[in-house]
């Protein structure tokens, strides 16, 4: 162990190192309407992003290996990194597919989902900042916007999905509900980190 990790707080550093993946998770989610737009060159900025995300992920397992006392359970830190980083691997599964699979028509549930998406990674993004300080009513606060969103997510896919089954060409109808699936799944992976951060700070404060 170094002079660094001598001064440094280990506390601070697991704090830091979850909002450096929860800042990987946002920038990609800003990217992802330009997938829809644009694949390639998308696909490969949210490529980098996802493997920053792994460097994170895995520095902050390499700090649990070596921390006999954290700021919070183990298992808690170890709930919050895998799921977010499901959301990073979600998104990126997302643009990865829209690369591989070619052209394929732009309906309005991308743009929806897009939003959404957007919308949830940024109330987790403020509610992680918050744990430092255990704020429960602040963090319950984005908790519920985050649900809210899933609800939203939740409708939009059953809606999008009876319009998408009308579809004529069977090779589009499929690429359209692997996309739509897997942009449900993001969402649904935002709601579990969501409940993560609320279970937390019903445990310490």
């Amino acid at each position: 162990m170094g002079l660094k990790d001598i001064l440094i707080p280990q506390e601070t550093k697991f704090f830091d190192l979850l909002e450096e993946l929860s800042s990987q998770v946002r920038i990609a989610s800003t990217e992802l309407p330009r997938v829809f737009e644009n694949p390639k060159n998308s696909s490969s900025t949210i490529e980098d992003l996802e493997h920053e995300g792994d460097r994170i992920v895995h520095n902050i397992y390499t700090l649990l290996d070596k921390s006999f006392i954290t700021p919070i359970d183990r298992e808690d830190i170890s709930k919050l990194t895998i799921l977010y980083d499901n959301v990073l691997d979600t998104i990126w599964d997302v643009a990865n597919r829209m690369n591989l699979m070619g052209p394929m028509a732009k309906l309005d549930y991308m743009d929806s989902f897009s939003v959404i998406i957007e919308k949830s990674v940024s109330e987790i993004d403020d509610a992680l900042k918050l744990i430092r300080t255990m704020d429960r009513q602040a963090i319950e606060k984005h908790v519920i916007n985050v649900h809210t969103y899933e609800n939203q997510a939740d409708n939009l896919h059953d809606s999008t999905l009876s319009e998408i089954f009308q579809m004529n060409d069977i090779k589009e109808l499929l690429k359209h509900k692997e996309i739509l699936e897997k942009l449900e799944k993001s969402v649904d992976y935002c709601e579990d980190v969501a409940d993560v951060l609320r279970d937390i700070v019903t445990k310490y404060s």
